[in-house]
């Protein structure tokens, strides 16, 4: 089982929950700038760690919090050393040899797991890879022996509100140190006091130097072996037997997709696949909206549902594998069924190669939303980099398309429309507010003022080549019968522009390929203060949500109201 992403897009805290929610046992190694880290979990409870910082382990940690003392330390350290191929963690040493209890050893490694959180925590670009084949990485950090294994349940929920809160704490007080935290080191060398006696050989252990093995010593083997977090490192198992050529063409394409600006949206994207490759292109395609990818079913529930709690639209993409691996009953329709039937409105994209033609009927009957190609290497080997990347491109397109679409995002781009004129504390920065708003379903808008008996224009969007945020010069009579009287009388107003709309805003900004128009008034205390004009500028134009911008019209004018009443009492 396979469950992967990006921190930046899917944080730790929510990884540590989903993995907590669904049990699941395994090695989650975060990888960053700063290093590697690993959290261990068995049934869904963080049982061990191993911080960044190689100098944070467990011993310093227990001696720095007194549960221990330097002798014993030292002491089960020389066992340790001297065990051989029986040596046991170190954890487990202090526990059979009687120098300290179970108890506080349990304290020591809820210490030692509050500092790899609150460390991890910090991190706001990087990856996370869960390994379920492994539920221990490395001696360094196996503290419990297996026989008590089962009893070390320390509760998930509790250790991230505590690392939580010191994370806070220590953001708050500039004092982000484990030192700060967990006590200080041991002085180094250079801390020795002057006037120290000379240091001799047996110091240094040069009496032993011809009892030494003559070789590197296994524990520095992993450092050669160490490569950078890239896509570069995390394919290259994966495009081997590809030539070199081909490769860079590849990964100079993944290298293009992140280097683009980031777009926040709602949309949170969540592939099913167990294929590396796969994973890094939708990964580097999505980039912000990729939530996770995984190939356990269980695990893909759980994201989706954390996913509609922080009012993040889901969206499943589905890979079909390759037709020539896949059975009869592939499992991957059993999922796409019971994720319609449990998501009745979660779009669902199936990702099959393009000579797959068997398969869509049955995956539409299973309630796919849409097709889209993938590369697949042993039916197509020569040209499988150019297929990867042309099927990169078809996503990216797919998602622009979807993101255009007012359906799925339009929920929470009222809600932030609403919200973001709540903020505001000034008349005109609310008409503003509201402008963009409406700009977000047409392409142009300008806000007229009602002055006396004329509309005068203010601030435009889309009314220049560049798209900006402009000012328009136009003063508009408003005594004779038009469209302009109407929205006075506070009326909205969706349709063809009459006479005198034609002749006063479209020589101003240019008539728009539509003569649909909108008028929508803001009122305040009870009269009409400003009409936001709206067209659809180049475009033919689509659905632009009329009852929505009425709604954020009449919250508008409430807003004014609250701004305008709050000046009187406070002039009183």
């Amino acid at each position: 089982m396979s469950f992967d992403g990006d921190l930046e897009h899917l944080p730790i805290v929510d990884v540590i929950q989903l993995l907590h929610a669904t049990g699941k046992s395994g090695t989650l190694t975060l990888k960053s700038a700063k290093g590697e880290s690993q959290l261990v979990f068995l049934d869904g409870f963080v049982v061990s760690a191993n911080h960044v910082n190689n100098s944070v382990r467990i011993g310093q940690i227990m001696l720095g919090m007194g549960l221990i003392t330097k002798e014993n330390l030292d002491l089960a350290l020389k066992e340790q050393r001297s065990a051989g191929p029986q040596r046991k963690p170190i954890i487990q040493t202090l526990i059979e040899g009687g120098m300290v209890k179970t108890s506080d050893a349990y304290k020591g490694l809820e210490a030692l797991i509050e500092m790899t959180i609150v460390e991890v925590l910090t991190w706001t670009r990087g990856t996370f890879s869960l390994d379920v084949t492994k539920s221990i990485v490395s001696d360094d950090y196996r503290y419990f022996p297996e026989k008590v294994k089962q009893e070390i349940h320390l509760n998930t929920q509790n250790l991230l509100m505590d690392a939580l809160r010191i994370y806070d704490e220590r953001k708050r007080d500039g004092t982000l140190t484990p030192e700060a935290m967990f006590g200080t080191a041991e002085p180094s060398l250079a801390e020795a006091p002057t006037g120290a006696g000379e240091i001799s050989a047996a110091d240094l252990g040069l009496e032993e130097l011809d009892e030494l093995e003559r070789r590197i010593p296994q524990h520095f083997a992993p450092l050669t072996q160490e490569l950078p977090d890239t896509p570069a490192s995390r394919l290259r198992d994966e495009l081997s037997g590809i030539s070199a050529e081909e490769q860079q063409k590849l990964l100079r394409y993944l290298e293009q997709l992140a280097s683009r600006p980031e777009k926040g949206g709602a949309t949170g994207v969540v592939l099913y696949t167990g294929d590396k490759v796969l994973r890094e292109c939708v990964g580097a395609v999505c980039g912000a909206s990729f939530l996770c990818a995984t190939d356990d079913p269980s695990q893909v529930d759980a994201v989706l549902d954390q996913a509609l709690s922080r009012q993040r639209l889901p969206l499943l993409l589905v890979d079909a594998g390759d037709s020539r691996e896949r059975g009869e009953g592939a499992d991957f329709l059993a999922l796409l069924q019971q994720r319609r039937g449990r998501y009745p409105d979660l779009p669902v994209v199936v990702l099959a190669s393009p000579g797959d033609y068997g398969l869509f009927a049955r995956v539409l009957e299973a309630g796919a939303s849409a097709f889209l190609p993938r590369a697949t290497r042993k039916e197509r080997p020569e040209s499988f980099i150019a297929d990867t990347v042309e099927s990169c491109r078809t996503l990216a397109a797919y998602l622009e398309k979807r993101v255009e679409e007012p359906g799925p995002a339009l929920l929470p781009r009222f809600r932030s429309s609403f919200l973001d004129l709540s903020e505001q504390r000034d008349p005109p920065e609310v008409t503003f507010s509201l402008l963009q708003a409406a700009c977000g379903f047409f392409q142009r808008g300008v806000t007229l003022v009602v002055v006396r008996s004329e509309l005068i224009a203010e601030r435009a969007i889309g009314t220049s080549d560049t798209g900006a945020v402009t000012s328009v010069k136009l003063r508009i009579p408003t005594g004779e019968p038009s469209l302009y009287q109407r929205a006075l009388e506070g009326e909205i107003y969706y349709g063809d522009a009459d006479r005198a709309v034609r002749e006063t805003i479209f020589p101003a900004i240019g008539a728009p390929a539509s003569s649909r128009i909108l008028l929508l008034p803001v009122r305040s205390f009870g009269r009409v203060i400003a009409v936001i004009y709206a067209d659809f500028g180049s475009s033919a134009g689509a659905d632009p949500q009329l009852q929505l911008l009425e709604i954020l019209s009449l919250h508008a004018g409430l807003i004014i109201d609250n701004v305008l009443y709050r000046k009187r009492c406070a002039q009183k």
